[in-house]
């Protein structure tokens, strides 16, 4: 039984059945779609990509592959020494082995005006999507909250549009827990080159519903009629039910490198699993679609009775605005002790930060020019020891079959 068909969820139950053509799949999910790829909803959105083409699988191939899948279904309890899941609709469900693929939902806007606000929007979901892009044609202005990804790419698809956009973020730059002051530079000038104003140290204080638009007020003296306000606050985990229960939770579900739970016969996947990475050593928690995938096709041998270690190092990459940006591995968000080196080129618009704990590179952040991604994820997948850390700026100049050889042993 899976609980949730996002990307870990259904890839997890696709390598099921390839890899069990006898055994039985239940997946239940509170949404009313099939599996849909979350990273082409900035692209709907900026109007390059069609509806259709969001979709992964559809109902058709789930009937041929024999997964019982069942929509607007939520689980409301799980009684893990009985092995049952309840829910709602559905009544009892009995499972032998579980994953939970729950994924995590959008913090909300809290502020005077906010709560039933027409034109407010998060970005996690389809019906979001849909309703955004169904306001646009008969907007002119937006504005953004938001200092992390979900905040860029609402900026972005505004701008693309042709909309007039206001893009406010609560902290002095872009990922500022990430970035340092030259790469938040960086990211300025690339929104200034697309048009969009940025508003630093800036949040929404209120809401008010003015003529078929909102009167946008922020903290720090910001103001502005918007025909389009978009959110995004980070997420929270899907965890509820699980809590107090046998399962450890913290910020997600805790696993081991195996993404086993501390219940036998539970396994967690995707956005929701907080997993023991073994190339950062530590736990980890990454809701990016190439992760979610790369767990639920993991998870499921596991559940089929290996005990194979996830290793993979979690990565995330974007086009932004006109440009591109990479974070690989563990950053100063994750792990403050981490040293960082920088290496910047305003006018290229292209940025570099290295990240060491002791001798180990174990993760970086680019933008702009992506030569060197494959070297980087290399040198941190690899944990070679690496003395002088200035070095890896040149190896990362220097064409791949020369980095090839200079790999440290």
């Amino acid at each position: 039984m899976i609980i949730g068909n996002g990307a870990a969820g259904t890839y997890c139950a696709e390598q099921l059945r390839k890899l069990d053509v006898a055994c039985e799949i239940v997946m239940i999910d509170d949404e009313p779609y099939t599996l849909y790829n979350r990273v082409s909803l900035p692209r709907y959105l900026r109007g390059v990509l069609l509806e259709q083409r969001v979709y992964v699988r559809d109902m058709e191939w789930h009937e041929k592959n024999r997964i019982d899948l069942r929509l607007e279904t939520t689980a409301r309890q799980v009684n893990f020494e009985e092995k049952v899941v309840h829910a709602d609709p559905g009544g009892d469900l009995r499972y032998d082995r579980l994953l939970i693929a729950t994924g995590g939902r959008p913090n909300p806007l809290r502020c005077p005006g906010a709560d039933g606000a027409p034109y407010l929007f998060n970005f996690q979901y389809f019906d979001e999507a849909k309703g955004m892009v169904a306001r646009i044609p008969e907007s002119k202005v937006a504005v953004v909250l938001g200092g992390s990804f979900i905040g860029y790419e609402l900026t972005e698809a505004f701008a693309h549009r042709g909309l007039e956009t206001h893009w406010l973020m609560r902290g002095p730059w872009f990922l500022r827990r990430a970035l340092d002051k030259d790469g938040g530079e960086v990211v300025s000038l690339l929104a200034k080159d697309a048009g969009v104003h940025l508003h630093y140290e800036e949040a929404i204080d209120k809401l008010e519903r003015s003529n078929g638009q909102l009167r946008v007020t922020g903290t720090a003296g910001f103001s502005a009629t918007a025909d389009l306000v978009g959110v995004g606050l980070g997420l929270t985990m899907n965890i509820d039910v699980f809590q107090g229960t046998a399962i450890e939770t913290n910020v997600g579900v805790r696993t081991n490198e195996f993404l086993e739970t501390t219940v036998a016969d539970v396994w967690a996947a995707g956005d929701v699993a907080e997993f023991y990475d073994v190339v950062s050593q530590r736990h980890h928690r990454m809701g990016t679609w190439d992760n979610s995938l790369n767990h639920g096709r993991h998870v499921a041998k596991n559940m089929l009775g290996a005990k194979e270690p996830y290793v993979e190092v979690p990565t995330y990459a974007s086009g932004m605005f006109n440009s591109n940006i990479s974070v690989m591995g563990v950053t100063t968000e994750e792990e403050p002790d981490a040293e960082a080196l920088v290496e910047v080129d305003y006018e290229g618009r292209n940025y570099k930060r290295l990240f060491f704990l002791g001798d180990k590179l174990v993760g970086a952040i680019l933008i702009g020019k992506m030569k060197g991604r494959k070297k980087v994820l290399e040198l941190i997948s690899s944990r070679a020891a690496i003395e002088d850390r200035q070095s890896v700026f040149g190896l990362l100049a220097m064409p791949e079959a020369v980095t090839k050889a200079a790999t440290p042993e």
